[in-house]
């Protein structure tokens, strides 16, 4: 009897350390889903902001991110659409002060991963203006302006006024070395120009160098002019005594190249033009006002073709203006015409990021080689800033442009919103030119972008881009579609829509030449 008791008491005794042991390893349903929130095997990666914590002075930053496509996303618990690449975007409102965002992706057997954000968003009117250095100051007005400075630098150019964005300052135009300015006071990082009487801009200080303050100001009497030509372009000479600043314009209906030249009085008592210049129907000019001279080319072609403008070795100034290319047959428009491809950005200059990491360099330099190889197939020889990841600088690809002698240039990119848009909404292709005299190489490009699936994000001019800023040759940069926008993402990493859009570039370029090129016919009988 006793020993049956002591069998019962030591079973129960079993039981009871059994059902401790089980519930001390055990855990409970809280600790389950803690562990399901921060599933590290659930991929989440957060494009922008690149940083987990980000200072700002904006009202809103956008996020874009990407996780696997079969996963839900959720930012500040409002769910996002996850694209089939995986990507995911939204915008988060900011107040000021301090301010965390949540990202939440969830996988289809409820597994999470969440990452937080950390915002700080700065008050506007708390942000004190920046405080100008005394000694700076004395040190510019200590130059006893007005002086002459003397331009020393490639690629040197003129601003409009004092404004800038991320493309600069608004261009008046480009100056070559040795060519001399009156400077009148120093603003910052910039000179401001006396022009003429009536006309200032501004030059980047690291463009030239002060000269001794008793150098004289810039000035010059014109001389005569020439007009002549060559089996390949026409050219205009104009004399002068030495290299001033000036101001070139391609003008449309009627076509005229206006050539502003700062401090010159006209002297020009003749004009002498040859049989030659067969694209050159007359040269003239006015004196606008006190040292401001204006030389006008008025041209026979239909489109202008580009022109390059320098004084070369000496002081004449020489505008060198390219004809119509002649079409060897209507069939292949293309057949020896000369085409500059520019990929943009590369090596560490990575452009825009999707939402999935991709970088536009990589997409853009894919549709390049595309765009390449279609005009290759089609006869035209084709010049490429870059043929692999590298960065080539702007001054570097305009001076590559202008000497390989192309006819038109078409600059490939794709787009991206700011920090503070909305990239749900904004998409589409667009094209750009900075001449109005270019217009039509973008506009015939855009309208076969168009004839793709993509919307219609524009037609944009006065672009103050470094390549459309180029007067050598008819030039259009292509953003083909928005790397922010996931839709847009998504064809722009597809090979076979990467293929269609260098298609439809090809397309545009052909419409260019046949309807502005010297077609057989025109020039059969000569």
């Amino acid at each position: 009897m006793h020993s049956t008791i002591r069998h019962i008491l030591t079973l129960l005794l079993f039981a009871v350390c059994s059902f401790a042991l089980t519930s001390l390893h055990q855990p409970d349903k809280s600790q389950i889903h803690n562990a399901a929130e921060d599933d590290d095997t659930v991929r989440l990666s957060i494009v922008v902001p690149e940083s987990d914590s980000t200072s700002t002075s904006l009202s809103r930053h956008r996020i874009a991110a990407n996780t696997d496509p079969q996963n839900r996303a959720f930012i500040n618990g409002k769910e996002a659409k996850v694209y089939a690449s995986g990507a995911f975007v939204g915008l988060v409102d900011l107040p000021v002060g301090q301010y965390t965002a949540k990202i939440l992706v969830r996988s289809p057997d409820g597994a999470s991963h969440t990452k937080q954000l950390f915002f700080h968003r700065k008050d506007r009117a708390a942000i004190p203006a920046a405080e100008t250095d005394p000694n700076d100051q004395d040190a510019y007005h200590d130059k006893n302006f007005p002086r002459v400075a003397e331009i020393n630098a490639r690629r040197a150019f003129l601003n409009s006024g004092s404004g800038t964005d991320r493309l600069g300052g608004a261009r008046l135009g480009f100056l070559e070395r040795g060519v001399r300015l009156e400077v009148i006071d120093r603003e910052g990082s910039h000179y401001r120009v006396r022009l003429s009487d009536t006309f200032e801009g501004w030059l980047p200080v690291r463009f030239a160098e002060l000269l001794p303050e008793s150098t004289p100001m810039p000035h010059s009497l014109t001389g005569s002019a020439t007009v002549t030509g060559t089996d390949a372009f026409d050219m205009v000479t104009l004399s002068l005594g030495q290299r001033l600043p000036y101001i070139a314009n391609m003008r449309t209906h009627p076509n005229t190249i206006e050539i502003d030249i700062f401090g010159a009085e006209s002297n020009t008592n003749w004009i002498t033009h040859r049989k030659s210049a067969e694209g050159i129907r007359s040269v003239s000019w006015e004196q606008i006002g006190t040292n401001h001279f204006r030389l006008i080319i008025h041209l026979e072609n239909e489109n202008h073709w580009g022109f390059h403008i320098g004084y070369g070795v000496g002081t004449s100034l020489r505008i060198q203006i390219q004809r119509p290319p002649r079409i060897a047959s209507t069939a292949r428009p293309l057949e020896g015409m000369n085409v500059a491809v520019d990929a943009g950005h590369g090596g560490s200059n990575r452009g825009a990021l999707g939402a999935t990491g991709v970088m536009e360099k990589d997409i853009v330099l894919a549709i390049s080689k595309k765009l390449r190889d279609r005009l290759e197939a089609g006869g035209a020889r084709v010049f490429m800033t870059r043929d692999r990841d590298v960065n080539v600088s702007m001054t570097q690809r305009s001076e590559m442009i202008i000497a390989s002698e192309a006819q038109v240039l078409v600059s490939i990119h794709a787009n991206s919103i700011g920090s503070a848009t909305n990239p749900d909404v904004i998409h589409g292709t667009s094209s750009y030119y900075r001449h109005d005299a270019f217009q039509p190489l973008a506009q015939l490009i855009h309208n076969r972008m168009l004839e793709l699936p993509i919307g219609d994000f524009g037609l944009i001019g006065s672009f103050n881009f470094t390549l459309n800023a180029l007067t050598e040759m008819p030039n259009a940069l292509v953003e083909t579609a928005f790397m922010s926008h996931p839709e847009d993402e998504l064809m722009l990493m597809d090979p076979e829509y990467q293929d269609r859009m260098a298609e439809k570039i090809v397309a545009g370029l052909t419409d260019f030449f046949l309807n502005y090129g010297r077609l057989p016919e025109t020039y059969s009988s000569l």
